[in-house]
């Protein structure tokens, strides 16, 4: 939740990112990553409700796997 800055080479500028729970969001402009932090912690049931729903259809692919497609 800390939001780190780092100088970007390519574009010449400070860019400002921010890490929470394997989902990373970047950008030039500082108050955007702190909008999205906000938002990730302040909604963080609706944000965990949504990783399970996509863990749960992860594993009902995988479960259903009939020509042994292994995401490769």
């Amino acid at each position: 939740m800390v939001i780190r800055k780092t100088y970007n080479n390519t574009l010449q500028c400070d860019w400002y990112s921010c890490t929470i729970d394997d989902v990373q969001h970047s950008s030039p402009i500082r108050a955007n990553v702190e909008a999205w932090r906000d938002d990730r912690l302040k909604n963080s049931d609706y944000y965990k409700e949504l990783a399970d729903i996509r863990r749960e259809g992860l594993s009902a692919m995988y479960k259903n796997n009939h020509n042994n497609w292994t995401g490769d």
